[in-house]
């Protein structure tokens, strides 16, 4: 046997390839990347082989990702070698199975069954047939709408920093979030049950959350797209839009339903409006779009339209209102117009109507209660001077005063008072 393997180096079974079998999404943005090549560095985690590790960086804010499970584990599942998502439509291998009906594989658990498996896999390889064809998934309305329609590089960022969930991060130079500056972490307020997740349920479709949600998220189609009560509203709403959907495009999709009325874009809020001429038409096209509307490869958001509310009387400029929300606010209210007479000698020339002129504003109040006078300017009658009743009382003061001064000195005083 170690004769055979010096004469046949490919004999032990290990894997030896120049390129991995990665998604778009792992290998980043940037078209040109450095990736570290590093032979039979780990081993998988599927198979237990040693294998070709792979290590690049995706950007400058990701963290650095490596390959997990061996090229052939891999296509055998059609499926990344470092997230284990499907590379055709980046779904869980649960879901896209789930989908098209396939019927659960068993699941080798002795090393004498994983042993034989992959090797299995290695000959179906060697012979040259095309495994990865076989797990490829065929095309159909539903994996359309749980695939994505673009690649998702949030994935790609460092994890965060598990001593800064216990505080007590005291590194300078911490790479993890949100110690590097970056403070996105969805994870935080994601479910639950979504951040335990295990490598063999991915790859064997067996308990993966992630899968079991999206499932569960596309079995609640037309939930939002039920028909309003009220028969007037015939206009659908497109949510999720962007500048590569024009109104063009969305006539294109919803002529064939209906005589349209209008059709109306708001990129500044990413949504957009359909209206119909008739009920009959937008009940028609929300039926049949209803979770299934992809313009330009990008997947909308179809519901009904609401009606606008009627705004509160009571507010607005023209004099409109009975001046309660100015009163609530602490500013005075306006006081009823005046109506002032035509001047005297004008009979007979020309009816006029009564002019009318502001009033005074009311004086204000403090605390809601009228006539609470605490200080002079408060007074409007006394416009802001001195009140008349404490002017009097200082002249009584000051001349109480003299009276007590005059009394402190004596019969002098008085007789040069008397006189």
């Amino acid at each position: 046997m170690a004769a055979r393997l010096l004469q046949d180096p490919d004999a032990d079974g290990w894997e030896r390839t120049d390129f991995p079998v990665v998604c778009e999404d792992c290998l980043g943005p940037n078209p040109y990347i450095r990736m570290q090549k590093q032979d039979y560095a780990a081993e998988c985690a599927i198979s237990s082989r040693p294998f070709t590790v792979f290590r690049w960086r995706p950007g400058n804010e990701a963290r650095y990702k490596k390959t997990v499970v061996c090229r052939e584990i891999a296509l055998a599942k059609n499926v990344c070698q470092v997230c284990l998502l499907d590379l055709d439509y980046g779904i869980p291998v649960q879901a896209r199975d789930a989908v098209l009906g396939r019927e659960r594989e068993t699941v080798a658990k002795s090393d004498v069954n994983i042993e034989f498996h992959t090797n299995e896999i290695a000959k179906r390889i060697e012979n040259g047939e095309d495994v990865q064809a076989t797990a490829r998934a065929e095309m159909n309305s539903m994996i359309q709408k749980l695939a994505r329609k673009k690649p998702y590089y949030q994935k790609n960022k460092a994890p965060i920093c598990t001593f800064w969930l216990r505080n007590a991060c005291n590194r300078p130079d911490c790479p993890y979030r949100p110690c590097n500056g970056d403070t996105n972490m969805p994870e935080l307020t994601s479910a639950p049950e979504l951040r335990t997740q295990n490598i063999k349920d991915r790859y064997y479709g067996i308990n993966d959350p992630v899968a079991e949600k999206m499932l569960k998220r596309a079995s609640e189609k037309g939930v939002a797209c039920v028909p309003p009560e009220d028969k007037s509203i015939t206009t659908l709403f497109i949510g999720g839009m962007d500048e590569r959907v024009t109104e063009g495009d969305l006539k294109d999709t919803f002529y064939a339903y209906g005589e349209i009325k209008s059709i109306r874009c708001v990129h500044a809020k990413n949504c957009g409006f359909v209206t119909f001429t008739d009920r009959a038409g937008a009940e028609k096209a929300a039926e049949a779009l209803s979770g299934d509307l992809v313009i330009n490869n990008l997947r909308l958001k179809l519901m009904w339209g609401k009606p606008r509310k009627p705004r509160e009387d009571g507010g607005g400029g023209g004099g409109g209102g009975d001046g309660r929300a100015a009163a609530a606010a602490g500013q005075p209210a306006a006081m009823p117009m005046l109506a002032v007479p035509p001047p005297a000698g004008a009979e007979g020339t020309m009816m006029m109507q009564p002019m009318m002129m502001p009033a005074p504003y009311a004086p204000p109040t403090i605390g809601g209660k009228r006539g609470a006078v605490l200080y002079p300017s408060m007074d409007p009658s006394a416009m802001g001077t001195v009140y008349r009743k404490q002017r009097d009382e200082e002249e009584k003061a000051e001349k109480e005063a003299g009276k007590n001064k005059r009394a402190r000195k004596g019969p002098a005083g008085e007789s040069s008072g008397a006189e």
